[in-house]
């Protein structure tokens, strides 16, 4: 597999029309130079396009660092643009298999990573799952051939029932209710929660469970209702747009004020604090994949101040989850037995990769059985600060729990 290459030079071949008639971002080396190739999926036009264009930046970041370094695996990356849209991917994914790349990798939203999950097991490809948080992939649909490269929602909500633990003694809460939308990763995410709190003896009760409808922008009769009796804690599922549009109405509403809001999932990502600047009180609990801020590790700094030269701006997460792929892949081909793709498959169970999201002396690790990545998941608090606009507040007063399977 492996062929000499005269210039480890990133190559950003630009856009292309494909054989599958959409239109494709190639970035690495050239196809006659390349180890391996990758297929990743994401929107790169239409109302999520942010993700695909960071996704974008951050593959051409790790596959630069990758091909600067002596004997690394050279490696040729298609981005096809999925607009988002469920048949479009699809086509995408089967127009990969058909070409004859060697890896999938990518997807944003969890029913679409679903169907191009079948699909790796149909053809027998790998297929890196990364932006997606569906723990189903690695639970009833597991299989041999998918490896999920986030933190999923089950992780998410698990670090955030030991968070709701260790807080009880001084917040002195009882009661929760929880808001989320109404499909699988809005229940999903309540579902974990309640499982977790019980699996760690915290005592709670429900007042109330509010589902919003897919694509609702109003939440005026959900916050009226919580106003009424509000909680002692409101647990959110919602992320990104709808969770921007939930908290500058429940900000305005007062809502903020009568309870504690807290969200473990993506709330905490650089796009939320982005989009509500001021309207963001200080003291709301919110947690994400990956942050601008932490870990104050010399990794994470490199990685947050190399994605803004590029960019001029902050990164969201699915930037790391991208680049996360192309770390994987590279120490995956450093710890293969053989340099091949059958290698890169058997070393993926169980390998350990150094990632900027990790805290000092803690490695990512995948899980064995689940194929799931294991990592830390930070907690913290808004606060006020200059430095990261728009952004007018940050995460601070962080709770960093390690990855885990069990109570710990």
């Amino acid at each position: 597999m492996s062929k000499r290459l005269t210039s480890l030079t990133l190559l950003v071949i630009g856009l292309l029309v494909s054989t599958m008639a959409h239109s494709q971002i190639v970035l690495g080396v050239s196809k006659q130079q390349a180890d391996f190739e990758v297929g990743c999926m994401y929107p790169l036009t239409g109302p999520s396009a942010l993700w695909g264009n960071d996704a974008v930046v951050a593959l051409a970041m790790a596959l630069e660092e990758i091909h600067a370094l002596p004997d690394s695996p050279k490696i040729r990356v298609y981005v096809a643009d999925t607009m988002g849209k469920q048949f479009r991917s699809r086509e995408i994914a089967t127009g990969f298999v058909n070409q004859g790349v060697d890896v999938l990798c990518g997807v944003v939203n969890s029913n679409i990573a679903l169907e191009v999950s079948q699909l790796a097991k149909q053809y027998q490809i790998l297929f890196l799952g990364a932006g997606h948080s569906s723990a189903r992939l690695t639970e009833d649909e597991r299989h041999a051939w998918y490896f999920h490269l986030n933190n999923d929602a089950s992780q998410s909500s698990d670090a955030g029932a030991r968070y709701l633990r260790d807080v009880k003694p001084t917040l002195e809460w009882q009661t929760v209710s929880y808001i989320g939308p109404d499909y699988e990763y809005g229940h999903q995410i309540w579902q974990t929660m309640m499982t977790s709190l019980d699996a760690y003896n915290v005592e709670y009760q429900i007042k109330d469970e509010f589902y919003s409808l897919l694509g609702e922008t109003d939440y005026r009769l959900y916050i009226e209702a919580l106003l009424a009796d509000p909680p002692d804690v409101l647990i959110s599922g919602h992320w990104t747009r709808d969770l921007v549009s939930f908290l500058e109405q429940a900000a305005r509403s007062g809502l903020l004020d009568n309870t504690h809001f807290v969200n473990f999932d993506t709330g905490g990502g650089y796009f939320v604090l982005s989009r509500l600047g001021d309207i963001l009180p200080e003291g709301v609990v919110l947690s994400g994949r990956s942050h601008v801020n932490w870990p104050d590790t010399k990794q994470n700094r490199a990685y947050i101040e190399a994605f803004f030269q590029r960019t001029k701006r902050f990164p969201t997460f699915i930037a790391q989850d991208a680049y996360t792929v192309m770390k994987v892949l590279e120490a995956a081909w450093y710890q293969a037995d053989r340099k091949s793709l059958v290698g890169l498959h058997q070393a993926l169970p169980g390998l350990k990769v150094s990632l900027p999201e990790d805290p000092q002396g803690f490695q990512s690790y995948i899980d064995p059985v689940t194929h799931k990545i294991m990592q830390y998941q930070a907690i913290g608090t808004t606060q006020q600060v200059d430095g990261f606009f728009p952004a007018t507040r940050m995460l601070g007063d962080w709770y960093a729990y390690p990855p885990s399977s069990l109570p710990d």
